[in-house]
């Protein structure tokens, strides 16, 4: 090929990585596949496997094919009327191949078995479980679906929104061979051939979030599939552009992404490879802004991207600066983040960068001149208005913590798709709370209970002397055990504020283990070389910015809780909204 605009000329393979952005492996798969042309094989175990893998994309393909046939049929008018609402069109439906998962059980089961699928293949990509009796139950049910590819655009999995009020709201394909939800960006295979002629990407939280941005014009653009940014997605982020654009949504569960992103992006960081970060408005999402004001209203807010360093800067001032000790603790706090990353060159200039911005702070903060009224001090921070949830400062607290862990994940089963994957990296200081955990986890994945019962019947005979001290007995439907430790319960609360105390939960139990760690290794690293008194200062800071926003999401779920309180007490059980889910 020849451009005679910009003079640039090639073969088919230097097109494809020029335009598309692939590396030279990727494109001559890619082509091969095209034309028919089968690549060199492996083994005879690596043979077996990629028919197996073939075998699972064929049952993937297919139940695509089914789900958008019935979207597009008369059955599918709803889910239509709730995509016109989110203001997506017939051409961005089509292109981005959304379909609809009815809610007959079993309707997707039954098809592909009559098409040839066997049982296994149907299981093995995460499309059915099987039901108590044997049968199979179909995993997505009332959703409209949205097909998940991999970096090469091959299917390898579904993300589903609930359109019928079944928990919870969105609904991931479950891991399997082919679907690794952290090793995955959504949408990275349009995006590449814009984002790498543009150099520019755009990171959203959630998929719909992305097809938004695509249907006003902007297609340069991919989602983290609901968590928390990994080092992997990170790493593929940066293979489409060398500063992706980081835009999580403007509350306090996107804020809080947004530091966790920053907390792994920062060791990872290397010559010309950075991320900028894009405040969006309080309480508004990518969709929100666009449906307001189009195109123009999100780029003239991408105009406004921080770069990482000053994004770094901001966060660590939010715990003050008003005071020296405050301001030696941020003066601690940037040198820790400097030593954290290891690339020398980055870090030495991170940690100039930092420095002067401290020092322009210091003067700016310093009083004009001396007039001899002292200095008005800030208000001190208002303090709880109730103690919430039991303290952390002892063992027993924390090991009752774990069973109101475990305990509201029975209550609340849709709760483990949410925290299923830091459930599984928590560490419980039981170990009859860590087993018990895992049997959770294994007996929601095998049945999709949806109701407490339902996941109690499926968990084997060992879990009993366990499950009694956390939930009570095996046929106990609203928990006493539970509701014994965690009253607020009887108040009625949203599944909106259970998922929120869940959260802060579980970050009381990593910070738990974070402080043993830093305890066990503090006399190693004190006793070791700079390097190592750099780490411990940096998990020290780590734990500290952790510490600052457990303590803010405690504040505002005692102010909730009593809330509740006092709607028990007036009488008024319920509560708007009681309905809504955000994951």
């Amino acid at each position: 090929y020849h451009c005679f605009g910009c003079h640039q000329s090639g073969d088919h393979v230097s097109f494809l990585m020029d335009h598309q952005g692939l590396p030279f492996i990727d494109a001559v798969k890619v082509l091969a596949n095209a034309a028919g042309v089968p690549m060199p094989e492996g083994s005879a175990a690596e043979t077996n496997r990629e028919r197996g893998r073939q075998r699972q994309r064929s049952a993937l393909d297919a139940a695509a094919a089914l789900y958008e046939s019935t979207l597009w049929a008369p059955a599918g008018r709803t889910a239509l009327d709730y995509a016109a609402s989110r203001g997506f069109s017939r051409q961005t439906l089509e292109k981005f191949g959304f379909g609809l998962a009815p809610s007959v059980q079993g309707f997707l089961a039954r098809q592909l078995q009559s098409e040839g699928f066997r049982e296994a293949d149907l299981e093995s990509v995460g499309l059915v479980v099987k039901g108590d009796r044997g049968g199979l139950r179909d995993r997505f049910r009332g959703r409209l679906m949205v097909p998940i590819h991999d970096g090469r655009g091959r299917l390898v999995g579904f993300g589903g929104r609930s359109l019928d009020g079944r928990e919870p709201k969105y609904l991931n394909s479950p891991e399997t061979p082919l679907f690794d939800k952290s090793s995955l960006l959504y949408n990275a295979h349009r995006a590449r051939g814009v984002a790498h002629r543009s150099n520019r990407l755009f990171v959203v939280e959630g998929y719909l979030d992305a097809v938004a941005l695509a249907e006003a014009g902007i297609e340069e653009v991919v989602a983290s599939l609901g968590t928390a940014l990994t080092e992997n997605q990170i790493k593929l982020a940066w293979d489409l552009a060398d500063e992706p654009i980081l835009c999580f949504d403007g509350d306090k569960a996107g804020q809080a992404a947004a530091r966790r992103a920053l907390e792994r992006i920062v060791p990872l960081l290397s010559p010309g490879r950075s991320f900028q970060l894009l405040a969006l408005p309080e309480g508004k999402d990518p969709d929100d802004v666009v449906r307001a004001g189009g195109r123009e209203a999100f780029e003239a807010l991408a105009a406004g991207a921080v770069p990482l360093v000053d994004a770094i800067f901001a966060h660590e001032c939010e715990r003050g600066v008003d005071t020296p000790e405050r301001l030696a603790a941020l003066e601690q706090r940037l040198e820790a983040v400097a030593a954290s990353i290891p690339d020398t060159r980055v870090a030495a200039h991170y940690r100039s960068a930092l420095r002067d911005r401290f020092f322009a702070l210091r003067r700016r903060s310093a009083p004009a001149g001396n007039t001899g009224r002292p200095r008005r001090p800030q208000a001190a921070p208002t303090p709880p208005s109730a103690r919430f949830p039991a303290p952390a400062d002892t063992a027993n607290a924390l090991i009752d913590l774990e069973r109101i862990v475990l305990g509201l994940l029975i209550r609340h089963p849709f709760l483990i798709d949410a925290f299923g994957e830091r459930l599984t990296s928590t560490h419980f200081a039981s170990e009859a709370h860590q087993g018990l955990a895992a049997m959770i986890l294994e007996a929601y994945a095998a049945t999709l209970a949806e109701e407490p019962l339902d996941l109690l019947e499926h968990l084997p005979q060992r879990a009993r002397m366990c499950l009694n001290e956390v939930w009570g007995e095996p046929t106990d439907s609203t928990g006493t055990r539970l509701i014994g430790r965690f009253a607020v319960l009887t108040c009625n609360p949203d599944p909106i504020f259970v998922r929120q105390c869940l959260d802060v939960f579980l970050m009381k139990l990593d910070l738990r283990e974070q402080a043993a760690e830093l305890s066990a290794g503090s006399t190693r690293w004190i006793d070791g070389d700079d390097a190592a008194h750099q780490r411990l200062l940096s998990l020290s800071a780590a734990m500290d910015a952790q510490r600052t926003v457990l303590a803010e999401a405690e504040r505002a779920l005692a102010d909730e809780a009593n809330l509740l309180r006092r709607r028990k007490a007036q009488g008024d059980t319920g509560r708007p909204g009681t309905n809504s889910f955000d994951p």
